[in-house]
């Protein structure tokens, strides 16, 4: 029988580069599955990739994040864990030399590639998102107000892991979306940005049906949050639009960097071919 949850998020903000004891307690978590659809338009073809995350719910704060990226940055920063992953890349890249095989491939089957650096926390306090996104290997941190959601609740209802959910939509920055969320489970969440209904988001999508997060479980728990693993030193604050146009432009030119970066040694076509563009598209404002 389905189990239903109630909650009262008190609004309350603690931060989050705490030591373990006093860092938030998420009281529930949520999983959720990110998909993506990729079109080539040289090969006209379309692939969809996917991503896992974990949205962690405390008390007027959440932490969303994706568990393989930080499984791999948390060998990062324990020397034992880091030297079985350098190893495992020198190996990997002895492969590639020697046969030609994807070194990148190798070091995903054995569990020990990053996937997704993007990652959040929401203060429901602030009414604040703080984002934490890379670009080459720089961290950049922008912020982007919760307030840009304007969600109009509709009529139309399904089931989603035997949870009644009601539909929402929204425009939020250059994309309309469509959410399913379950008032029974009352709380202010939803995975990436998306928040603000009366109840968990389990389901988002894209009107022009390029993007999509669909959630995969959900349970009631008492753990602290994870940290947040960053290297301070490669920090950078920007604004949001900013940071998305400096990536967009470094992802169609990614040829001419390889080559300034080699002193024109290596010359490769990696620029790259899809016709897709980023989660938020207000940046060509």
């Amino acid at each position: 029988m389905k189990r239903l949850i109630y909650i009262i998020c008190v609004l309350m903000y603690v931060p989050l580069s705490m030591a373990a004891e006093d860092r938030p307690v998420a009281f529930m978590k949520a999983q959720y599955k990110e998909w993506h659809k990729i079109k080539n338009t040289e090969k006209d073809t379309s692939d969809v990739s996917e991503n896992k995350y974990v949205l962690q719910i405390g008390r007027g704060v959440s932490y969303y994040y994706d568990p393989q990226t930080y499984y791999v940055d948390s060998l990062e920063n324990d020397p034992t864990g880091k030297a079985i992953r350098d190893q495992a890349m020198h190996d990997a890249l002895n492969e590639f030399m020697n046969s030609g095989a994807d070194a990148f491939a190798i070091m995903r089957d054995k569990g020990l590639m990053a996937e997704s650096r993007y990652k959040n926390q929401k203060d429901f306090r602030s009414n604040i998102i703080t984002v934490w996104n890379t670009n080459g290997g720089d961290v950049y941190q922008y912020e982007t107000d919760m307030n840009d959601l304007n969600w109009e609740i509709c009529d139309s209802t399904k089931i989603i892991l035997d949870y009644d959910c009601n539909l929402a939509t929204a425009d939020y920055h250059g994309r309309k979306w469509k959410a399913w969320f379950a008032p029974e489970v009352a709380i202010q969440e939803g995975p990436w940005q998306l928040c603000g209904l009366p109840g968990l988001i389990f389901e988002a999508e894209t009107e022009d049906g390029e993007y999509g997060f669909e959630i995969t479980g959900i349970q009631k728990c008492n753990e602290s949050f994870k940290p947040i693993l960053i290297d301070s030193d490669n920090l950078f604050n920007t604004p949001r639009k900013s940071f998305l146009k400096m990536k967009d432009y470094a992802r169609r030119n990614r040829s001419s960097r390889i080559r300034a970066m080699t002193g024109g040694k290596v010359k490769v076509d990696a620029d790259y071919k899809g016709s897709d563009d980023f989660l938020e598209t207000d940046y060509h404002e």
